[in-house]
This record gives structure tokens, C-alpha cells and sequence, in this order.
């Protein structure tokens, strides 16, 4: 029976007797939603309060906050909110009448005496002030159940109470709980706040939710709410299969975020994985590893998607949004590419299941061709293993040389940010297209920096830089590349008309991009000056000098 109709049935069985019904389960999963779906699911003419145990300080002000906050749902009279309240406000003032002296605490407990056949819900026991004792406030439940006819629901995690609270809370519950609802899932909460989310996607998240065991919802909201954000930067139309793996990229990141290290699963851990290297893995990350895998292939599979949301979680940098909009409106969300994925995936689960046939490694090979590019160099190198285990060497070494192609032709276009990207996960000494990439970033280290002008003007124009590829330019930068920029670049680039050269020259001389080529880079640019002020007529050298002088000030 599920919880909902099991508690119907508690109310419809205890109509008009007082009873005390825990609602419980773990911080986050739902259970004050759960109770306020019911009511609403579930209308009643009794009278009704609601209790957040946060913030009151003594059993005074729980009742005071009981009868004051006591709404009727029937058509009866009832005392007016405004005399209800008035004990919160004369609360402890000294009322004096034919000369007898009473307090405002009279009045508090004549109104609270009024409170009868209510439904009264107690919630926040994990935020009670330490001023509050559980016992008390058990005690009080009580006495509404048995002799106010109150009917009393609970709402707590048992688990989060504090030590000495929760030894008093197991010493009155037999006494006091009549019937307990046990929250284990978050399904109600996410469904209810995926309105405009596609179906299959809602039940992604719910699955995610069941598989892995994730029973706090704050975890889906924020879920919800970065899937929302990458969404909106997108083309209006896009694919099913973009909003999936935006989803799967999301899941992924605030689960290795909040819980990698108990689920001991990380970044280097998005990737096919054969079963025999996973014999040192702890039955835990196995576990973990496997519900990824059977929830979605995308969750063990790498791919710039990935590469690209990894950027935001690591809090490296916003990511490449028009990557991602070339992503979306790219053959990578296409029919067709979605059909060679799900012939990837099939493949892969034939050799698992041992089913794999004579045209096995040609179908493996031509699929794998089509990935190129879209695949992560972790999934192709796994492919082309397969190829060589299984005895098509020829086909193996054909692939091999497409793929290394590729990353030539890329790394020549696009240089060391490339190989950024490609290494986000780090560098693996026995992938051999790693092995090749880095090859060719160690013979030509200085592919697709970008220009001396161009770092400069980040610099000084927007305070950015990038501190691997800017250092190495800076490194590198010679005597003439100096001048060129000084004398030439500077007094030519329209995006320097706002500054004048001696603020240039101020900022590069202090510098931050690299303090430990300041030396060199000052050493370079005196130089520079200095030979331009000895060739120059000596109107303009004394113009360069004096430059020079208020530079070393």
C-alpha cells in the first residue's frame, strides 16, 4: 500500500479519536511535502495547526503558538485570530484589575484549554533549540491525543536527532506513536517540480534517485534548476537526445560534487572500463559504476559534452556555450549519430554477453570512424583494444591512423588548448593516442598560442588571462616581439586607442600573468626603450627617456 493510502486509511479508521501518526525518513526526502500533498489531496473540516519546532524556546511558547495559529476549517464560530494572539503580545506584562495582580500566562492557558479535536502536525524536531526538550514536547502530544482528542502527526528523521534527544524520543515513542509512515522516496517531489521537462527525462531523474539511493531532494532542486540554465543558452529547438545529455552531464556533476568520496566515484571514472581492471576497485565504486552504467551508457561514457561541463564544476570556467550551441546543432544530436551510438552501445554489450560474430570487428570499425571527433580518446582507444584482441590487426591499425590524423589536423588548427581538453581527465601513459597527442604538443609547443598582442590586451583591457598558454608566450616572447608591440602593434590595434602607452607598459612591468618572468620581461622591454631613445632624433629620446625614468619610479 502506498504511503498516502495507508495514512487516508489511519485518518478514515480514527475519524474521531485521538491518535499520534509519525511521519519519517531521511533530511530532504520529503516528508512535509508529503503531508501538505495529503491535506490538500485529503480536506478536513477539523481544526488544523501546523508547528515548526524551530525557534521556540520553551513549552509556553509551543502552546501559545498552538492555539494562536489554530486554523478552522468548519463553519462553527471561533475565537478571532487578533484576542489569540494576544498573549504573544503580553507575554510576561503584569495585568492589574480590582487590585489582583495576574499574568499574561493565565490567559495563555485558558486559550490553550480550547484546544480540542484539531489535527495538529509537529515538525522540525531535527531544528529544535536546545532550550526545548523533546520530553516535553512528546509530553504535550500526548496530552493532546489523550485527553484533548487531537489527532498528532510528527513529522522527523529519526537519524539527525541529537544523542540525549533521541533516547528520550525512543522512550515515549512506543508510548505515543500509534502508526508510522516511513518517506524512502523522492519520486512525488521531482515530478512535482519537472513541470516542462520531457517524461522520459523526469523518469531519468527518478531512476538516478532509486538506483543510487539519493533520497534528498535538495540535490534534484539544484539538478533541476542547472538544467534549466544550460538549456536556456541553446537554440530553442534542440533534440531529445541534447536535453538528455545535458541532464545525464548535470546528474553527474553534482554527484561526483556532494557524493563521489562516499560513493567513491570521480571524474577519471567516466570512462569504459574493462570488468578485469576493475578488480581492484572497492565493492562500493563497482556498485556505483554499475547503476551509472544500467541507468545510462552517457554516465561511463566521455564525450565534449563532458568535457565541457567538467569546465563548470571544477569552477575553471564558464563553458564553451557556443561549443555547446555548435554541439547541439551538430550531427552529434542527429538521427544518424544517435543510431551509430546505439550500434556502439549494442556492440559493446555483445562481446559482454558473448555473443559476438564473424562481422563483430568490421561493424566495431566502421561505427568507431563515425565517432571520430565525437568520442573521447579514452572510448577510441578502448575500441581499437577490442580490434586488436579480438584479431583484426589490419582493421586495428586502420583505425589507429584515422584517429591520429584527426588529432593532427586538430592540434595543428587549434593548439595546446586542444590538448587542454583532451588531458581535462589527466594524461594516460598507456592510451596510445594520449602518447600521440602529446607528441606532437612536445614538437610544437608553441602551436595555437595565442599572439603577444593578444594576451596583452586581455591584460590590460579586461584584468584576464589564461595562466598556462599566456606564460608560455610571455616565455618565449624575444627582444623584437617586444619592440614590434611597443612600436608598432600597440599604436596600430584600434582596441588600445583608449589607453596611452605608459599605462601599457605600467601594467605589463607588474604583471601578474607570470610573476616569475617579470625579470626577463622587464629586462626586455628597458632594452627595447633604450636602443629606440639612441636612434632616435633628440627631441623623441628625451621623450623615451623620461618615459623610461617615471617607468622606474
Amino acid at each position: 500500500m502506498k504511503p498516502e493510502e495507508r495514512l487516508e486509511q489511519i485518518f478514515r479508521e480514527n475519524e474521531n479519536k485521538g491518535m499520534a501518526v509519525a511521519i519519517t525518513g531521511s533530511w530532504g526526502v520529503g516528508k512535509t511535502f508529503f503531508w501538505n500533498t495529503f491535506r490538500k489531496n485529503n480536506p478536513n473540516k477539523k481544526k488544523y495547526v501546523y508547528v515548526s519546532l524551530f525557534g521556540l524556546e520553551s513549552l509556553s511558547d509551543l502552546k501559545t503558538h498552538i492555539y494562536s495559529h489554530i486554523e478552522n476549517n468548519s463553519s462553527a464560530i471561533e475565537i478571532p485570530r487578533w484576542i489569540r494572539g494576544l498573549p504573544s503580545i503580553l507575554k510576561e506584562t503584569k495585568i492589574s484589575q480590582f487590585g489582583i495582580s495576574s499574568s499574561a500566562k493565565i490567559f495563555d492557558s485558558l486559550m490553550f484549554n480550547q484546544v480540542k479535536d484539531a489535527i495538529i502536525c509537529f515538525d522540525d524536531f531535527e531544528r529544535m533549540s536546545n532550550k526545548l526538550d523533546i520530553k516535553d514536547v512528546m509530553g504535550l502530544a500526548n496530552q493532546l491525543k489523550l485527553e484533548r482528542n487531537c489527532q498528532v502527526i510528527l513529522i522527523l528523521d529519526e537519524s539527525k536527532t541529537e544523542n540525549e534527544n533521541k533516547k528520550k524520543y525512543v522512550e515515549y515513542k512506543e508510548k505515543l506513536i500509534d502508526e508510522e509512515i516511513k518517506i524512502t522516496s523522492v519520486e512525488p517531489l521531482i515530478r512535482a517540480s519537472t513541470q516542462g521537462i520531457d517524461a522520459p527525462l523526469i523518469d531519468l531523474m527518478v531512476e538516478f534517485a532509486e538506483k543510487l539511493e539519493i533520497h534528498n531532494f535538495r540535490f534534484f532542486q539544484k539538478v533541476i534548476k542547472l538544467y534549466g540554465k544550460f538549456i536556456e543558452q541553446l537554440p530553442k529547438e534542440v533534440a531529445y537526445s541534447t536535453k538528455e545529455i545535458i541532464l545525464i552531464r548535470v546528474l553527474q556533476g553534482y554527484f561526483i560534487e556532494d557524493f563521489g568520496k562516499e560513493y567513491k566515484f570521480g571524474w577519471d571514472d567516466i570512462k569504459l572500463v574493462f570488468e578485469e581492471k576493475q578488480k581492484d576497485w572497492s565493492k562500493r565504486r563497482q556498485k556505483t559504476y554499475e547503476s551509472l552504467k544500467l541507468i545510462a551508457y552517457d554516465f561511463v561514457y566521455a564525450d565534449e559534452w563532458l568535457i565541457e561541463f567538467k569546465k563548470y564544476f571544477d569552477q575553471i570556467q564558464e563553458p564553451d556555450f557556443i561549443r555547446l550551441a555548435e554541439l547541439a546543432n551538430s550531427h552529434l544530436i542527429s538521427e544518424y549519430n544517435h543510431n551509430v551510438r546505439s550500434e556502439l552501445e549494442r556492440l559493446m554489450m555483445q562481446w559482454r554477453n558473448l555473443e559476438i560474430n564473424s562481422q563483430f570487428c568490421q561493424k566495431l570499425y566502421d561505427a568507431s570512424c563515425k565517432r571520430i571527433g565525437f568520442e573521447s580518446l579514452e572510448n577510441l582507444n578502448f575500441y581499437y583494444e577490442l580490434l586488436v584482441e579480438f584479431g583484426d590487426e589490419s582493421l586495428a591499425c586502420e583505425l589507429e591512423e584515422k584517429i591520429k590524423r584527426w588529432l593532427q589536423e586538430r592540434y595543428i588548427s587549434t593548439g595546446h588548448s586542444f590538448v587542454e581538453d583532451q588531458f581535462s581527465f589527466g594524461f594516460k601513459s598507456e592510451n596510445k593516442f594520449h602518447i600521440y597527442l602529446k607528441k606532437l604538443n612536445d614538437e610544437l609547443p608553441y602551436q595555437g598560442l595565442p599572439s603577444l598582442i593578444e594576451i596583452i590586451y586581455q591584460y590590460v583591457g579586461h584584468s584576464g588571462w589564461n595562466s598556462h598558454t599566456d606564460s608560455q608566450v610571455l616565455r618565449s616572447a624575444t627582444k623584437a616581439d617586444w619592440k614590434d608591440l611597443i612600436f608598432n602593434g600597440i599604436s596600430k590595434d584600434e582596441r588600445f586607442k583608449e589607453f596611452h602607452k605608459l599605462g601599457v607598459l605600467r601594467k605589463i612591468l607588474n604583471q601578474q600573468m607570470n610573476v616569475e618572468l617579470q625579470p626577463q620581461i622587464n629586462a626586455l622591454i628597458f632594452e627595447v626603450l633604450d636602443d629606440e631613445a639612441k636612434v632616435s632624433n633628440p627631441v623623441r629620446q628625451k621623450n623615451i627617456e623620461y618615459v623610461i625614468k617615471r617607468l622606474k619610479e
